[in-house]
C-alpha cells in the first residue's frame, strides 16, 4: 500500500526513459509466444494450438494439427490481438482455412480489454487490490496487532495501439482500512481512499503506468472517542507519478516518481519509488513462489526510505489467483492520519487478483 511518489526532475528521466525504450528481441519475443499461448490454453485448450515466435514485434505464429473454420480462426485472433502485446497472428496449421491466415490488431480500439498490461507491484502497501491480513504493529514505542482490510482494483476502459505497443485508459479505486485487534471492539483506527485514472503502454518487455489520483486520508471513529482524539491531520491531495517496468523471464524491476500537485496539509511535494520481483514458477505443486521488494521516499517524511518486502505462494487458475503472503515493512507510516510516525511490522495475510 502507499500513498506518494518524485520531483520535477524524476519526471523528466521518467519521461526520458519512455522514449527511449528499444524495440523488440528475442526476450520480447518469448515474453509475446509465453502471453499468446497463455490466452490459448485458457481459452482454446480444446484445440490443441501452439504458439510460436516470429522475427517480427508483435506478430506470433499459430500452429496446431486441428482444423478451425475462418470464423473459429477469426475468433482465435481476435482474442489474442484485443490485449497485451500482440499485433498480429499468422496461422500455420495442416489445414488452415484460407479465408483467415492472418488477423491484425491494426488501429482499432478495444473497449474493455480481458488484461491489464501493466502488472500491479504487489509488494507495495498502496496497490489497489483486494487484500486481508494480520500485522504485528510497532509504532512510538507502542506494539499491537492490527487487521488490515484492502478493497480495491484496476479496471481497463480501452485500448489501441501506438507505434510498435499497446496502450489502456482505465479506472482505479481503493479504500484501505486498518483495526485494532488488542481491543475488543476492534477500533477503526484510519483509512484511505484512493481513486486514479492510470495510462499503461506496453512493448515487449517494457511496460510503463502514468496515472493522475487522489487521496484522502480519516481517522476511525472509535478510535477518535475510545482515546479522545479532538484532533485530526486535513490530509487530500493530488498527485501525479509514473513507473517503468522491465520483465525477464523471473525477474521483473521497476522505478519511477511523481509530484504532489495539490494538498491540504501542506506536504512537501517529491516521491521516488523502485523495487524488484522474482518469480518462481511450479514450487509446490501448482504454487509459485514470488519475492518482492518495495522502496519509496517522500520529501513529505525526509526521504526516509521506507522498505516493503513480501514472500507469496501464488495459486493460479481460470485466470485468477491467491497470493499467500507474508510482509515486513520498516520505514514512515504510509497511513494517511499516521505519515509522519515511524512504523515496523512484521504481518501474513490474503491477496486476491485476477
Amino acid at each position: 500500500m502507499r500513498i506518494f511518489k518524485p520531483g520535477l526532475r524524476a519526471v523528466i528521466l521518467l519521461a526520458a526513459a519512455c522514449g527511449g525504450l528499444p524495440a523488440a528481441n528475442g526476450a520480447d519475443s518469448d515474453f509475446e509466444r509465453g502471453y499468446a499461448q497463455a490466452l490459448l490454453d485458457a481459452n482454446y485448450a480444446e484445440f490443441g494450438l501452439e504458439a510460436r515466435p516470429t522475427d517480427r514485434a508483435g506478430r506470433v505464429e499459430i500452429a496446431g494439427e486441428h482444423c478451425l473454420s475462418g470464423a473459429q480462426q477469426r475468433a482465435v485472433a481476435d482474442r489474442l490481438t484485443g490485449a497485451g502485446p500482440i499485433v498480429s497472428v499468422q496461422w500455420q496449421t495442416g489445414c488452415a482455412n484460407d479465408a483467415a491466415p492472418q488477423t491484425s490488431a491494426s488501429d482499432r480500439l478495444v473497449w474493455l480489454p480481458t488484461a491489464d498490461l501493466f502488472t500491479p507491484l504487489h509488494a507495495d502497501p498502496r496497490e489497489p487490490e483486494l487484500a486481508l491480513g494480520l500485522q504485528n504493529y510497532a509504532t512510538r514505542g507502542d506494539h499491537f496487532v492490527v487487521g488490515e482490510v484492502s478493497a480495491g482494483e484496476t479496471f481497463s476502459l480501452v485500448e489501441g495501439k501506438l507505434g510498435a505497443g499497446t496502450w489502456q485508459v482505465g479506472i482505479q479505486g481503493g479504500a484501505f482500512s486498518i483495526f485494532d485487534q488488542s481491543r475488543k471492539s476492534n477500533d477503526l483506527l484510519n483509512t484511505d481512499y484512493l481513486i486514479g485514472l492510470p495510462v499503461t503502454w506496453r512493448q515487449g518487455n517494457w511496460s510503463t503506468r502514468l496515472r493522475y489520483y487522489h487521496v484522502s486520508s480519516h481517522l476511525g471513529d472509535e478510535f477518535i472517542l475510545n482515546r479522545d482524539k479532538r484532533e485530526r491531520l486535513d490530509l487530500s491531495f493530488e498527485a501525479l507519478d509514473g513507473i517503468v517496468s522491465h520483465e525477464w523471464d523471473q525477474l521483473r524491476l521497476y522505478g519511477g516518481g511523481g509530484v504532489i500537485v495539490r494538498t491540504t496539509a501542506d506536504l512537501d511535494r517529491s516521491m521516488l519509488q523502485g523495487g524488484a520481483e522474482y518469480r518462481i514458477n511450479n514450487v509446490i505443486g501448482e504454487l509459485d513462489l514470488s519475492l518482492g521488494a518495495d522502496y519509496k521516499a517522500l520529501d513529505a517524511q525526509d526521504f526516509t526510505l521506507n522498505q516493503a518486502y513480501q514472500a507469496a505462494l501464488i495459486f493460479t487458475r481460470n485466470q485468477r489467483q491467491i497470493r499467500f503472503l507474508i510482509e515486513y515493512y520498516n520505514g514512515k507510516s504510509f497511513n494517511g492520519q499516521f505519515i509522519f510516525n515511524r512504523l515496523e511490522y512484521v504481518g501474513a495475510g490474503l491477496q486476491f487478483g485476477i
